[in-house]
């Protein structure tokens, strides 16, 4: 078990200063006459879904809750290089391949995720000269990508190839060591070891009204055109919008859609990714904040719903038990943060009616 793995399941356990009494509870089921937001989304022309990692399958109710409301998985980490080929000369499916089995289970798709990251990496990558890993990231493509061909509803080959500030090109190891046609070569070969699984380029931080988000979307715009122009096989591009609350200041999300109008001349499909509301900044009373973070959701989604291309939105898990908010960006006072449709017990929070009031609406239409 990788230590990324260890630090899930602990936290799963109730380890990490949260509340045991947070994690006892029944749930309380949606109404079996609810429409679930798959099939709401589907009515829409998009797929639905959530991030998942294996930890969950061992909860029936976790997993019957992915079952009622999505109709597509991402593997939260369990398709990340360092899960999937440990030693250079071994590699290891188990884990994905039980995702997949469990999306087949009820016919949901799966999604790769993702190919090449700057984090989660073998530590026998790090002596490698830059042949060798060259040579190294052709093998992984080609195996990984071959192993699912046919099987998955898209792939991430690259993610968050942005830099940070904005400026320019992520200086990951693969820029360090092959330079910027990396993204291209790493395009081409996913495509020699699949034909047709969707191709797409995911990344953060495009989403807010800032200067920083202006200067990361212009980059991204550069980057597309440039491989538009040397014909590369690229299909979509996915955003991650991880939303960040902020009360003094609440995004319109203008900038963004004018963004998505500008990149649809480049016959792109458009998928958010990683959809979840950090809420580090709100009050502490659990309804206030429920109400700020479903109102975020709203503004996100109202200006993204009508992109005539947006394919699917996956938030990055369904349930608040299991979020990396609450491991990776805890909150000051000590409480859990609550980003997803649906609380720690898997009841219904207030943004699980807005997504719902939002998907039935028809004056936001795509």
């Amino acid at each position: 078990m990788t230590r990324f793995a260890l630090k899930r399941r602990q936290f799963l356990l109730g380890i990490g200063g949260l509340s045991a009494a947070l994690l006892t509870g029944q749930p309380l089921r949606v109404e079996a006459q609810q429409p679930s937001l798959a099939e709401l989304a589907k009515q829409r022309s998009l797929l639905w879904g959530a991030a998942i990692s294996t930890e969950m399958l061992t909860i029936p109710d976790w997993a019957g809750l992915y079952r009622q409301q999505t109709r597509l998985l991402v593997p939260e980490w369990e398709m990340k290089w360092a899960v999937l080929q440990p030693d250079r000369d071994r590699f290891d499916f188990s884990r994905p391949d039980r995702l997949l089995t469990f999306a087949r289970s009820y016919q949901a798709q799966l999604r790769g995720h993702t190919l090449l990251w700057h984090q989660q990496l073998p530590t026998w990558l790090n002596n490698l000269t830059a042949t060798e890993t060259a040579t190294a990231l052709q093998r992984y493509i080609d195996t990984v990508v071959g192993h699912y061909r046919g099987q998955l509803q898209s792939w991430d080959v690259i993610n968050e190839p942005i830099a940070e500030d904005g400026y320019g090109l992520r200086p990951n190891r693969w820029l360090q060591q092959l330079g910027p046609n990396y993204l291209e070569q790493a395009l081409r070969w996913a495509r020699v070891a699949d034909a047709q699984v969707p191709l797409v380029i995911n990344d953060y931080g495009l989403e807010p009204d800032s200067p920083l988000a202006t200067r990361k979307r212009q980059q991204l715009l550069q980057l597309v055109e440039t491989l538009r122009d040397r014909d590369a096989p690229l299909q979509a591009i996915g955003f991650q919008a991880h939303l960040v609350a902020n009360p003094q200041a609440p995004p319109s999300f203008t900038g963004f859609a004018e963004f998505l109008a500008e990149l649809s001349r480049f016959d792109l499909d458009f998928y958010i990714t990683e959809l979840d509301v950090n809420d580090r900044a709100l009050p502490a009373n659990f309804a206030e904040r429920d109400r700020e973070v479903a109102h975020l959701y709203q503004r996100f989604l109202t200006a993204v719903l009508p992109t005539p291309r947006l394919k699917l939105v996956t938030t990055w898990g369904l349930s608040d038990r299991l979020s990396w908010l609450n491991q990776f960006a805890p909150r000051a006072d000590g409480l859990p943060q609550r980003p997803l449709p649906f609380d720690f017990n898997f009841q219904p929070t207030e943004t699980y009616g807005i997504l719902v009031s939002l998907l039935q609406s028809q004056s936001v239409s795509n």
